[in-house]
């Protein structure tokens, strides 16, 4: 078991343990569609440091000159010219959406490492866009509209949230779902408090699971669900 958690960590635990030691594990590969969020987060909030995080490959991913270029950009996020177009079209589309763009002029920090500790367990988040009355989210999505809406509650966003205004407890928490494809829309979404209350307590509740738990694989309930 490891002393700080995540919201990424604390949500793992939540469907089961196993989905954490697997996420702790790290042995998966992130897939295109992570990609090119990571892409699009850089692009937007990071782009003074994007030469020293990415390299842009003017090919396809194969061959000896592809093979070469991994060797001199060693330790950098590697995308081609394709993925690297699409995603700066993406980021010019969002700045159609008047709230995001205020949200984004009102931003002093980006990617702000926050830490902290809840019942005796440390944990750590980074914190996309930090502002004078709010914090914010950036979540790249195929549906930035009904279907979003029911992944905030299947990919309980409403925890994260109200992890991280642990430490800003005098801030409202925005969520920006950007789409990345079809009509490239924007939406901002703000919890109520009731969302952060429900959010709140299945952290609280978790947190105490996990100290309970004794580090070893568990899967689901071992019995028979009758549905």
């Amino acid at each position: 078991m490891k002393k700080r958690l995540s919201y990424s960590a604390l949500s793992a635990f939540g469907k089961s343990p196993n989905h954490l030691l697997r996420y702790w594990s790290k042995k998966f590969e992130p897939t295109s569609a992570m990609m090119l969020g990571s892409l699009i987060h850089k692009i937007i909030l990071e782009p003074d440091d994007f030469d020293n995080d990415y390299a842009v490959f003017e090919g396809t991913r194969r061959g000896k000159v592809w093979e070469g270029f991994k060797v001199e950009n060693e330790g950098k996020e590697l995308v081609t010219i394709k993925e690297y177009d699409i995603a700066n079209y993406v980021v010019e589309q969002s700045k159609n959406n008047k709230t995001f763009m205020d949200l984004l002029m009102r931003t002093s920090q980006t990617e702000k490492l926050i830490t902290w500790k809840s019942q005796g367990i440390e944990f750590k988040g980074f914190v996309d866009m930090v502002g004078d009355t709010f914090i914010a989210d950036i979540k790249t999505t195929t549906d930035a509209g009904d279907k979003f809406q029911r992944d905030i509650t299947y990919n309980d966003y409403k925890m994260q949230a109200a992890m991280y205004l642990e430490c800003f407890p005098d801030k409202d928490f925005y969520i920006i779902a950007i789409e990345k494809s079809g009509a490239f829309n924007v939406q901002v979404y703000k919890f109520s408090n009731s969302m952060l209350l429900q959010g709140r307590n299945k952290y609280i509740n978790l947190t105490e699971k996990y100290k309970e738990w004794d580090g070893e694989k568990e899967s689901y309930y071992d019995g028979i669900i009758e549905i």
